[in-house]
């Protein structure tokens, strides 16, 4: 068993890197620009997540990954399985993103093939970074292009290439079941002082990450708009991140852990997090290719 404190799982502490993005030569409208800065920030810490799960990142040629209820994202309900996908092949240019350290290269068009479905990827370009693709067309939104859950099912990635990438089909196979938190209860209050058990059905045999952070209360702006997104977050060192060697069901985090997270911010709220990888290898004209089919499960608990 691995524990970490640090900011191995940073979704949910995305740092605005703005700078840039504003000076594009026939940018579309702030709120554009601000989807599109979201986009790879979310992409770039879904490659943390997965090279702290231990993907090989570094030697691979392009990331192509599907999941399920993997992230605990904001403004999303937890009454609805939700699908995601995203896809980069790396150049040679490096980036200002730590994991998204190569600029991404145009790949065609990309679609997600399943049980006769065959849904676009959304493909989006920055000067700097370059191409990504993603399921969703707003970062933490709903996506018109809701990816659906069937069990041990194939999943292909249909890449129609370009000058910079051969095509190529690439096929994932879902897990038999997601994994599913049983308790605590999403919103359920609970007393930090005392230990916290979380129970979780579903997934396979195998490794599980488990996740503990708290949830801040929203900083106010000037006229009592909403503050900075980087200040209602936690800082990078209040993220617990545990790898367990097997997929025991059930973690318990101790008081103490939980006072440490706490101490020193203003938390309204503990989120914690389950979730499997299952990671695979594909050979391509560029180099190999990594990819990742992973489901977990996310609950949000309030404190006394």
């Amino acid at each position: 068993m691995k524990l970490k404190i640090s900011i191995i799982f940073p979704l949910l502490a995305v740092t605005l890197l703005l700078i840039g993005c504003q000076s594009e030569v026939n940018s579309p409208d702030r709120n554009e620009l601000l989807n599109d800065q979201l986009s790879y920030e979310t992409v770039d810490s879904d490659l943390a997540l997965m090279k702290d799960g231990g993907m090989p990142l570094d030697s691979a040629a392009g990331v192509f990954s599907i999941g399920w209820n993997e992230i605990f994202r904001p403004f999303m309900d937890s009454s609805r399985i939700k699908g995601m996908a995203f896809a980069v092949a790396f150049g040679e240019r490096p980036t200002d993103l730590p994991h998204f350290r190569k600029f991404g290269l145009d790949m065609g068009e990309i679609f997600i093939n399943y049980s006769g479905n065959h849904i676009e990827m959304h493909k989006r370009f920055h000067e700097r970074r370059g191409t990504a693709y993603s399921l969703f067309k707003r970062p933490f939104g709903n996506s018109e292009n809701l990816l659906e859950y069937i069990p041990n099912t194939e999943y292909q990635f249909e890449v129609t290439g370009s000058e910079f990438f051969a095509p190529i089909t690439i096929s994932l196979t879902s897990p038999n079941a997601l994994m599913d938190i049983t308790s605590p209860a999403n919103g359920q209050v609970i007393d930090p002082t005392q230990d916290l058990t979380i129970n979780w059905e579903g997934g396979k045999e195998g490794k599980v990450g488990v996740r503990l952070m708290p949830h801040l209360r929203p900083h106010r702006g000037p006229g009592g708009g909403p503050g900075r997104m980087e200040e209602n977050h936690p800082p990078f060192d209040k993220i617990i991140f545990v790898i367990l060697d097997t997929n025991t069901g059930t973690y318990t985090f101790s008081a103490e852990q939980i006072q440490i997270l706490l101490n020193g911010i203003q938390a309204d709220g503990l989120m914690s997090e389950v979730s499997q990888m299952d990671f695979g290898e594909v050979e391509h004209e560029n180099g190999t290719l990594r990819t990742a089919m992973r489901n977990g499960n996310s609950v949000m608990m309030r404190i006394q």
